[in-house]
């Protein structure tokens, strides 16, 4: 029942779907997948901002401004985020995402992988509480959606 909306798509949705923005580690093992298979059966339209390749912007500057662009329309179109933030320093877009979103006043669900650097700085002033894996992300998203606490417009 869900559906996939990937960079550079336009986003549409069938009528009663969330739209949820799925931000944070792009590097790796696809997180989002688990995600998929998790709520498969719920009505929501999933946005990845996930590419094949990374657009370097110092390579290709109007390709990353393009991709920014798209991202940051993705998050004004969700309904919620849901990021999850993997070990070390990366993930630094992530960081900005999830200011731009709290900005919006979007509803922000936050994971972080333990060894991630910073997420003590991050919980401080966002005011978020980061669950410690991907189940208790998907948890929380679950919860939220049997809640009914979100409506899609």
């Amino acid at each position: 029942m869900y559906s996939l909306i990937k960079p550079d798509e336009p986003f549409k949705r069938k009528p009663g779907q969330l739209l949820v923005y799925l931000g944070g580690q792009c590097r790796g093992r696809d997180w989002r997948m688990d995600a998929y298979a998790q709520f498969e059966r719920q009505p929501v339209a999933f946005i990845t901002p996930r590419r094949e390749s990374f657009i370097d912007p110092e390579l290709d500057p109007a390709g990353h401004a393009r991709q920014v662009a798209w991202e940051r329309e993705a998050i004004e179109q969700s309904h919620i985020c849901l990021f999850w933030l993997g070990e070390g320093l990366n993930n630094q877009a992530a960081r900005v995402e999830i200011g731009y979103a709290l900005g919006l006043k979007k509803p922000v669900l936050l994971g972080a992988q333990p060894g991630f650097m910073g997420v003590e700085h991050l919980t401080g002033f966002s005011g978020l509480v980061a669950a410690r894996s991907l189940d208790g992300l998907f948890s929380r998203f679950g919860s939220v959606l049997a809640e009914g606490a979100i409506k899609a417009e």
